[in-house]
C-alpha cells in the first residue's frame, strides 16, 4: 500500500487566461508546492491532471471552448510546470471526471493507496466529480483507502451566479457528507494526514 496526491486542473485555462479563467484560483497555488514538497518528503505518488480537450468535444455544448489539446490553456500553470518531471503521471482528460480516465483507473487497478490527498480547481466541479467516484469505488469494491480533500489547496471560479466561495464551501460540505476527511495544510506544522 501507498499514498497519493492527486492535483487536478490546475492548468492555465483554468486561472490565466481563456474563457473559464480566473486568476483568483491561484491563491491555492503556494499550498499545493508545499503539498508536492511533502509528497515527495513522504515518498507519495503524484498523479496531475490536465484538462485537454478536441475542437468538436461535447463538454462545449454545457460550457465555453476551453483548454484545447496542444494549446497553452492545456498547460499547467507556470508555478507547477517546473514539478510536472517530479510527478508520477500526467493524465491529459477530456471530461469533468478525471477518475473515469483509463489511465487514472489502470493506475488504481495496479496500485492500491492507503492515502490519497486531493487539490486543485475546481471545487464544485472537477474535484467534487473526481472524490464522488472514488468514495463509490472504494465502496463497492472494499477498498480501505482514506481520501482527504485539503480545503486551502482547492477552489473554484467566480462568475454570474456562481459565487466561488460559496460553492467551495458547499462542495466541501457534500464531499464531507459522502465520505471524504476535509482537512487543511499548515506547512511546516504536524500534519494530520500521514
Amino acid at each position: 500500500m501507498g499514498n497519493l496526491l492527486v492535483i487536478v486542473d490546475m492548468v492555465n485555462g483554468f486561472i490565466n487566461f481563456g474563457a473559464l479563467a480566473d486568476k483568483n484560483i491561484n491563491k491555492i497555488t503556494p499550498n499545493i508546492i508545499n503539498l508536492i514538497k511533502f509528497a515527495k518528503n513522504k515518498d507519495y505518488k503524484i498523479v496531475a491532471f490536465k484538462d485537454s480537450h478536441s475542437k468538436d468535444d461535447k463538454e462545449f455544448e454545457v460550457f465555453p471552448a476551453h483548454c484545447l489539446k496542444g494549446t497553452p490553456e492545456s498547460e499547467l500553470i507556470p508555478e507547477l510546470k517546473r514539478y510536472e518531471g517530479q510527478f508520477d503521471y500526467v493524465i491529459e482528460k477530456n471530461t469533468t471526471n478525471g477518475f473515469i480516465t483509463k489511465e487514472f483507473y489502470n493506475l488504481i487497478k495496479t496500485n492500491k493507496f492507503d492515502n490519497v490527498v486531493v487539490c486543485g480547481c475546481c471545487t464544485d466541479i472537477c474535484v467534487l466529480n473526481f472524490v464522488e467516484s472514488y468514495l463509490k469505488h472504494i465502496k463497492k469494491f472494499g477498498v480501505n483507502t482514506k481520501i482527504y480533500v485539503v480545503e486551502n489547496a482547492c477552489y473554484t471560479f467566480d462568475g454570474k451566479n456562481h459565487d466561488a466561495q460559496e460553492y467551495h464551501n458547499s462542495s466541501l460540505s457534500e464531499m464531507k457528507n459522502l465520505g471524504a476527511r476535509i482537512i487543511r495544510y499548515f506547512g511546516n506544522e504536524k500534519q494530520n494526514i500521514k
